[in-house]
C-alpha cells in the first residue's frame, strides 16, 4: 500500500491561521496564552478505507500540520518559528509530538492513539478536519532546553529599560495661503500716414488693454505633538517587551531592579532629578553607570529605549483608525571590560488598529503589543546574524 501526503495544510487552515493573528492583537496576550487554537485539514491518498495504519499515519500529519500553521502564523515570533523548523522532525516523532497538544477536536469520532475511526472518504481521499489546541508553555520549556542544551549554560540574561511616552498636546497649524497677482497693460496709437510723405495722429485716438493674472500656493505645515512619560504606559511596555524576549528563549527582566541593588536611582528618581530628559532620553552619566553596572553583573544583554505613542488617525489601507508607535533603541553587550551596542531599532513607526468611533485605548494596547513583538524580533534577528544569540 502507497501512502502519500497530498496535502498537508489547506487553504482554510491558513485563512483561519491569519484571522487568528488579527484577533490576537497583544503579544503580550501570546505570551502570557497558555494555548494556541489552529483549524488544520489534512489529506491523504488511500486505498483501503479499513487500515488503521493509513488512518493512524493521518492522525500524525494531523499533529504536524497543526505545528506548520504555528509556524505560519504572523503572531508567533519569527524566532520561535524558525527553531520550531529546526527541531520539526525531533517534534514530531510519534513519542514526542503529543505533549506540545492540550486537546483536539475532530469533525467525526476519531481515537487520536490508534487512528481508529478517523477520517471521512471524499474523492478517493482520507481527509481528517478538526481544531488542534497547541501549548505555548510546552513549546517554549522545549526550546529552551534545546537551547541551553547546545549551548551549554542558562539562557541568556537580557535586561530591559524602557520609557514610554503619549502626546499630551498637540498644536495645530492652519493652512498658509499666499496670494500672487500680476498686472499688464498695453497701449496703441494710431498713426495715418498722408500722401505727402507726412503723417498725423488720426483722431488722437488711444486703447488701453489691461490683463490681471491671479494665482497663489498653499503652504501646510505638520502639526507639532508634545509628549510626557507615561509610567503606566512605561510599566506595560516593559512587560510586553519582556514576554517576547521570553518566547525568544531570553532570560528577560526589569534592569531597574539591578540599579536599586547599587543604590541607584530608579525610573521615578531619573524622572525627577533630570537624569531621563522630557525627550526620555538618559543622561550621558547614567547611562554611563548602567552601562558599568551590567558589566560589573555579567549581563549578557541589555536593551534601552523609548516608544512614543501617538493619536488615533485613519488607515487608508483598512478603513479602520489605527495608534502608533514610533520605537527607538539600543541594545549593549558586554565585550571585554565594556558593553558596546550590537543591535538597533533606528526610529519605527509600528501601528496598533481599533475599529472607527471605537476605543482609542484598544488601538493604544494594540500598538504597544505590536511594536513590542516586532521591534524584539527585529533585535533577535540582528543578533543572530550576528553570531551573539
Amino acid at each position: 500500500m502507497v501512502v502519500k501526503v497530498i496535502e498537508s495544510l489547506s487553504g482554510s487552515a491558513k485563512i483561519l491561521a491569519a484571522i487568528i493573528a488579527v484577533a490576537m492583537t497583544s503579544v503580550a496576550a501570546s505570551a502570557v496564552a497558555q494555548e494556541m487554537q489552529y483549524k488544520v485539514q489534512t489529506r491523504m491518498v488511500y486505498s483501503d478505507d479499513g487500515n488503521h495504519g493509513v488512518r493512524r499515519e493521518l492522525v500524525h500529519q494531523f499533529k504536524k500540520d497543526a505545528l506548520k500553521s504555528m509556524m505560519a502564523d504572523p503572531q508567533t515570533p519569527e524566532t520561535r518559528a524558525r527553531l520550531i523548523e529546526q527541531y520539526f522532525d525531533e517534534m514530531t516523532d510519534y513519542e514526542t509530538v503529543d505533549k506540545f497538544f492540550t486537546k483536539f477536536q475532530f469533525r467525526g469520532a476519531c481515537n487520536t492513539r490508534n487512528g481508529d475511526e478517523c477520517g471521512q472518504v471524499r474523492d478517493n481521499a482520507l481527509i481528517l478536519e478538526g481544531m488542534a489546541w497547541v501549548s505555548t508553555n510546552a513549546i517554549n520549556n522545549f526550546l529552551q532546553s534545546k537551547s541551553a542544551a547546545s549551548s551549554g549554560m542558562e539562557a541568556s540574561e537580557f535586561g530591559t529599560f524602557f520609557i514610554a511616552r503619549k502626546v499630551s498636546s498637540r498644536k495645530v497649524f492652519e493652512e498658509k495661503k499666499k496670494k500672487i497677482q500680476t498686472q499688464e497693460s498695453a497701449s496703441s496709437t494710431e498713426v495715418v500716414a498722408g500722401g505727402d510723405d507726412t503723417s498725423s495722429v488720426s483722431g488722437g485716438s488711444e486703447q488701453s488693454m489691461s490683463v490681471k493674472t491671479t494665482g497663489g500656493s498653499r503652504e501646510l505645515k505638520a502639526d507639532a505633538f508634545k509628549y510626557e512619560i507615561d509610567l503606566n504606559l512605561t510599566d506595560r511596555l516593559g512587560k510586553a517587551i519582556n514576554g517576547s524576549l521570553a518566547n525568544a528563549g531570553f532570560e528577560a527582566f526589569p534592569f531597574e531592579d539591578i540599579l536599586y541593588d547599587y543604590d541607584m536611582d530608579g525610573l521615578e528618581e531619573m524622572i525627577a532629578n533630570g537624569a531621563i530628559g522630557p525627550d526620555g532620553t538618559v543622561a550621558r552619566k547614567s547611562l554611563s553607570r548602567m552601562r558599568k553596572v551590567a558589566a560589573e553583573e555579567e549581563i549578557t544583554f541589555v536593551g534601552i529605549g523609548v516608544v512614543d505613542f501617538g493619536l488615533g488617525e485613519g488607515n487608508s489601507v483598512t478603513g479602520d483608525m489605527r495608534v502608533p508607535a514610533t520605537v527607538s533603541m539600543e541594545v549593549f553587550m558586554k565585550k571585554g571590560r565594556r558593553m558596546t551596542v550590537v543591535a538597533s531599532v533606528p526610529a519605527t513607526t509600528f501601528y496598533g488598529n481599533y475599529p472607527v468611533g471605537g476605543d482609542y485605548t484598544v488601538g493604544l494596547t494594540n500598538a504597544l503589543n505590536n511594536s513590542a513583538k516586532r521591534a524584539m524580533d527585529t533585535i533577535v534577528s540582528q543578533l543572530q546574524v550576528s553570531g551573539y544569540y
